[in-house]
């Protein structure tokens, strides 16, 4: 039932009517779950061809054997549970104009993370927005002081979901486009949200993607695991684009993750899978899965310079000031989980 609502303002001569509004009465909902599986809740649609279907209504929902409640607008509803497929549980589109902080959080650090950087990570909304659909992390040369006395350059922004998005395992998209700079590097990548195995790099780091400044025409993956730094270890792998760049234009960058193994995707092609037989954390080397069985969260920057590009003729520094800001661009990020 829609009701009709006219609302009439006198005003100091004449009578004007104000614009008619319609609304209409929402659904409350209630299911009952089974603990530890996913649930879908969905709403019945009709496609073009006038069939009746089942459409996703936001996120799938991890039961917890009590009953779930939701209000919707006016539909049939119902909930699904799905089986044998990867169930979206977190996605953030960037189509609001302002970033979601329910979701990330952003980082402040003016010593640049490390690595011999040279970048401080501010909150400024200059550095990381939202806009035409896409979550824009912007380098500027903008000079700052570092935690230790040190002057440095650039300013940039890094972004996670540390405990508003922690995921164990799971399939996980990111629809991007790569800045070209020399010396510029932009990383998509999870860290342990709180390893039980040590600090870095004993409770594992994942890379999903990293650009090594101007070498766009590949893409990086990595792994880094063992022992608390120095005594730590990686294993990196290399993705050679077919057509066009990292910067020329949006690639779909995905990694699969479980306990047995972690595969990298671009544009939904396997490159590259690492067995849980070429990891360990030396914390606990009678388990085969560590570190890497824990909560993991994502992380989004940009860095400058460093450690990265030690073998590599690149710096910031030659950047023409005209080429500033240099950009990454997240048009989606999407988080799976297997139903079982």
């Amino acid at each position: 039932m829609r009701t009709r609502l006219l609302f009439l303002a006198l005003l100091p001569s004449l009578l004007l009517a104000e614009p008619t509004l319609q609304s209409s009465p929402a659904v409350a909902l209630s299911f009952s779950t089974e603990k530890g599986s996913l649930h879908q809740l969905q709403v019945k649609n009709t496609d073009s061809e006038g069939r009746f279907l089942w459409k996703n209504v936001g996120p799938a929902i991890l039961g917890t054997g009590d009953l779930w409640s939701t209000l919707q607008p006016g539909g049939e509803y119902r909930l699904h549970t799905p089986s044998k497929e990867w169930a979206l549980v977190w996605s953030d589109e960037f189509n609001d104009d302002r970033i979601d902080f329910g979701k990330w959080e952003r980082e402040e650090n003016n010593y640049g993370g490390g690595n011999n950087e040279r970048q401080a990570y501010r909150t400024d909304p200059k550095y990381s927005f939202v806009k035409d659909g896409s979550l824009n992390i912007a380098v500027y040369r903008d000079s700052h002081a570092t935690s230790d006395g040190k002057t440095q350059p650039y300013s940039s922004a890094r972004l996670r979901t540390m405990n508003r998005g922690d995921w164990t395992f799971g399939r996980f998209e990111i629809r991007a486009k790569l800045p070209d700079g020399q010396g510029i590097w932009p990383a998509i990548w999870m860290m342990p949200t709180n390893s039980p195995y040590g600090g870095w790099a004993a409770g594992g780091e994942i890379d999903i993607v990293e650009s090594r400044g101007n070498k766009v025409t590949e893409t990086l993956g990595a792994l880094h695991f063992g022992g608390k730094w120095p005594n730590n270890v990686h294993l990196d792998h290399t993705y050679q684009f077919p057509g066009k760049s990292a910067a020329e234009d949006f690639h779909v960058y995905t990694l699969e993750w479980n306990a047995e193994a972690i595969s990298w995707f671009v544009d939904g092609v396997r490159w590259k899978t690492r067995k849980a037989s070429e990891w360990w954390s030396a914390s606990a080397r009678q388990n085969p899965s560590a570190p890497y069985d824990q909560p993991f969260h994502l992380i989004l920057n940009v860095a400058v310079d460093g450690r990265f590009f030690e073998k590599e003729d690149q710096r910031a520094d030659r950047i023409p000031a005209s080429q500033f800001p240099q950009v990454m661009q997240v048009d989606y990020v999407r988080v799976y989980q297997w139903a079982r």
